[in-house]
């Protein structure tokens, strides 16, 4: 068991004074260095870790969080695109071009993509984004000065999360459909486990494995650093130097007390605030039975190497190499 980290009183007040905060410098921030290379991107699919991580880096330097710009039924300027956008890497889209370096360059304001703001003057940014996992190739082939972190947690652990939430699977699903380049570059040979899932548990399983698989398929090739949820919750003396490594940024000890810091999206009956170990509560909510429905689509998906039947990862980084559904 671990400690609490903060007493429910301590932790709802700790919430109120950030979100106060962030209410003022959400307003009266200036973000004026336009350079594509003092933006960082933290990507991975929703209850996977991104704002805990995104705070983390934004801990060790005047950053302006900028939450999910890619949200098309949130932010004004991206309703033109799909709600989880694919990309091939070659196709152009002068379009989303135009946006994405509107987002990298941070000319852009906006109530939701401003709501973590914690600093008047930043001189950074820290791109917190769940959306974007099926173009990150997309952008990082035009904009490789950006540095991109790809964070993964075990699917149980997401789905859980989402159910805990009652999020419902078909609103993100339903975009993968209509995207005729996603089924032919990936979701074809899987189109009858799609079909076939009719559990919510099942459902957020594939969500999950959507927006894993096409971005470690597509950086097989090319730089991503990617780290596990699991590993960084249980050994951050490991995983914050390569982290702050990758992106090309000191860090000072400060950062050890941020990684134990619960992200302000967190809520309160979640295991990191109650004291329950994070990496292994998705036992205590999981019926055996869904347990076995998740991890045989992630099988079904080529991704079972990742975690197996186990809690923790099977190894310290993704290998992109193992991909069974080569393309």
């Amino acid at each position: 068991m671990h400690e609490p980290l903060l007493t429910p009183m301590k932790w709802h007040l700790h919430k109120m004074a950030r979100r106060g905060w962030r209410a003022i410098c959400s307003k009266l921030y200036q973000d004026r260095n336009t350079d594509p290379s003092h933006s960082i991107i933290i990507a991975g699919t929703a209850r996977s870790g991104t704002t805990w991580l995104a705070d983390l880096i934004a801990s060790q330097m005047p950053a302006r969080i900028m939450f999910e710009p890619f949200h098309s039924e949130l932010v004004p300027g991206f309703r033109e695109f799909n709600y989880f956008r694919y990309m091939r890497p070659g196709l152009e889209n002068q379009a989303l071009l135009a946006f994405v370096r509107r987002v990298l360059t941070g000319q852009i304001r906006n109530s939701w993509i401003d709501r973590q703001v914690e600093t008047l003057r930043p001189q950074w940014r820290v791109i917190k984004e769940i959306r974007a996992c099926l173009f990150l190739r997309w952008m990082h082939d035009r904009f490789p000065e950006v540095p991109m972190v790809f964070i993964i947690r075990h699917p149980c652990a997401v789905v859980a999360s989402r159910i805990r939430l009652n999020w419902n699977p078909n609103n993100d699903i339903e975009p993968f459909l209509v995207q005729q380049h996603l089924l032919d570059d990936f979701l074809g040979d899987h189109l009858p486990a799609i079909r076939k899932a009719s559990t919510d548990a099942e459902k957020h399983a594939i969500i999950w494995c959507v927006s894993n698989l096409v971005p470690l398929w597509q950086f097989r090739d090319a730089p991503l650093h990617v780290m596990f949820y699991e590993n960084l919750c249980q050994h951050p003396e490991a995983e914050i130097p390569n982290l702050f490594r990758a992106i090309g940024r000191p860090y000072t000890d400060t950062v050890f007390k941020y990684a134990r810091r619960p992200s302000t999206t967190t809520r309160m009956q979640s295991a990191v605030v109650k004291g329950i170990d994070p990496t292994a509560s998705w036992r205590r909510e999981l019926s055996g039975d869904a347990i076995k429905r998740v991890l045989g689509i992630v099988k079904e998906f080529g991704l079972a190497h990742l975690y197996g039947d186990a809690d923790l990862p099977q190894q310290k980084t993704a290998n992109f190499r193992e991909m069974t559904h080569g393309r």
